[in-house]
């Protein structure tokens, strides 16, 4: 028969009859423990520890994968973390960078003052630059720790305004390149070139556009730039453009604010160290930007006689009023994607455009011709 609430109901709870234990008592043997009275309310201190200790060993868990996650996958490895938390970050890269930018000075014909210019190490002994630094005679370089490098000119493209030097007599420290692919628009950057000897040239801002269409300083239309709003110096052409962890994602064209993509800079370096020349992809496309459909794409408005636009494939080539989607792997929004896209490609490489004609999706396939540098005031023909 049970007994009443006030009537005695046994001897005390044994000690160890608990969940919870204080951190105190885990250095003293349990033998040694005595029963306690317990203080008023008691209970609701043992229960809010015991909510909190449960809900910190979950969190434990959540953050490691765990409650059964059999998949193997460590989630911190998909998390987003920003290249660098420095307050400073500018005054880190730019000082990193110091080795890698070299000094171009070089007097024109005829001329009293020397053009300054800068160049980014790129190997043991090349050089990256802006090659319309090069139409004042090749120039002299001077490396950060004031060493002077004899230069040959291995190769210069008109369409990127790049140039590659070999140096010889100098102790070059190579910049550390990036991966266009992963440059962004909004993101912060730096640009980095060499002043008059032993000067640095530094600024600061965010990628502002991407596969801009815009001049050169040579005069021709430069295709696939990078737009920012960093200001630019007298002796930024031929300087890197680089992004929060230091590495460089562009060659600065001049005072534009404007510089060539990494990946398209390796590509070209790559070529004239090999053949002397650089070539892009061509296909005789002339349009513009179809701002009239969803996603965006490029109408085709005008096709080059005897192009591979106009050739095509044993299936036939592109149409007017065709809209290009996508080139290879690559979409297309607008005017500017596309001649980036297909200026990245080699001649005689065949490709396949996505477009939507008379209102349905189709593919063509374009064996690629070889581009040419057009004046800045010519419609630019992909």
């Amino acid at each position: 028969m049970p007994a009443d609430d006030d009537e005695a109901s046994g001897p005390p709870p044994h000690p160890l009859d608990r969940v919870w234990f204080h951190p105190s008592e885990l250095g003293t043997s349990v033998t040694a423990l005595r029963p306690q009275p317990a203080a008023p309310r008691t209970w609701v201190a043992l229960a809010i520890a015991l909510l909190v200790g449960i809900t910190g060993t979950l969190g434990v868990v959540l953050a490691i994968g765990g409650l059964g996650n059999d998949a193997g996958v460590n989630r911190l490895q998909h998390q987003i973390v920003a290249p660098s938390t420095d307050a400073d970050w500018v005054a880190t890269v730019a000082t990193a960078m110091r080795p890698s930018i070299v000094t171009l000075s070089s007097t024109p014909a005829g001329g009293d003052a020397n053009r300054i210019g800068s160049g980014v190490v790129i190997s043991a002994d090349q050089v990256l630059t802006a090659a319309h630094l090069l139409d004042a005679g090749t120039p002299t370089v001077l490396t950060s720790s004031g060493e002077v490098g004899t230069v040959q000119v291995l190769g210069v493209d008109p369409e990127t305004d790049l140039a590659v030097l070999k140096i010889a007599g100098a102790d070059l420290s190579p910049a550390r390149l990036a991966f266009g692919d992963n440059v962004q628009i909004g993101e912060s950057v730096a640009a980095v070139a060499s002043g008059a000897p032993p000067r640095q040239w530094v600024s600061a801002g965010v990628i502002s556009s991407m596969n801009s269409l815009s001049p050169l300083a040579t005069g021709i239309q430069g295709i696939g730039l990078l737009e920012t709003d960093a200001r630019f110096g007298g002796t930024a052409a031929g300087g890197a453009l680089l992004n929060t962890a230091g590495a460089v994602i562009g060659i600065l064209t001049g005072p534009d604010r404007l510089a060539v993509p990494i990946d398209a800079a390796r590509d070209v370096a790559a070529q004239i160290a090999a053949t002397g020349k650089a070539v892009h992809g061509w296909t005789g496309v002339v349009g513009t930007d179809a701002v009239d459909r969803p996603g965006g794409g490029v109408r085709v408005k005008t096709i080059v006689p005897g192009s591979p636009a106009e050739i095509g494939s044993p299936t036939g080539g592109l149409h007017v009023d065709d809209v290009i989607l996508s080139v290879g792997e690559t979409d297309v929004g607008n005017v500017g994607d596309l001649a980036a896209a297909v200026r990245r490609l080699k001649p005689g490489d065949p490709v396949d455009f996505s477009v939507v004609r008379a209102g349905k999706r189709t593919r063509v396939t374009l064996v690629l011709g070889e581009s040419q540098p057009l004046p800045s005031d010519l419609m630019v023909a992909s």
